[in-house]
């Protein structure tokens, strides 16, 4: 279990910061109404990743939320294991923001192998959104 949470930190991180994001001509768009935000596409055509200025941004983020909370929103959000999220966790979400919260789930949201579930991940995202803002 602890290599699993391991390869699924690694994964988020590798996914939310651009790394491994190669689809071709992807958008990163979510719902305005659920998320607040629509992301331009990349001007870049068939070799698009995600834009500079987007994984700046992501980075950024990522490294407020921390490797050992990211972990617990990625297996709450994405794996759907409803673990305790530790008050300091929720601090450090919090103190990321909500935008960075919700644009790093629709980055995630992108991928092939994540978009099918949608839907379902965004109401995660929300539920351990307002689970830390009570």
């Amino acid at each position: 279990m602890e290599s699993f949470c391991k390869v699924s930190t690694i994964a988020f991180f590798v996914l939310a910061s651009g790394v491994f994001l190669s689809s071709p001509t992807q958008a990163i768009r979510t719902s305005e109404q659920d998320f607040g935000l629509a992301l331009e596409p990349s001007s870049h055509n068939g070799d698009d990743i995600i834009p500079i200025e987007l994984s700046h941004y992501l980075h950024e983020c990522l490294k407020k939320i921390g490797e050992e909370c990211g972990s617990i929103f990625f297996t709450r959000i994405f794996i759907g294991k409803k673990n305790v999220i530790p008050a300091g966790c929720c601090q450090k979400l919090l103190d990321m923001g909500e935008e960075c919260h919700y644009t790093i789930t629709a980055t995630v949201i992108s991928r092939p192998e994540f978009r099918a579930n949608a839907t379902l991940y965004e109401t995660r995202a929300i539920d351990a959104w307002n689970k830390c803002s009570q």
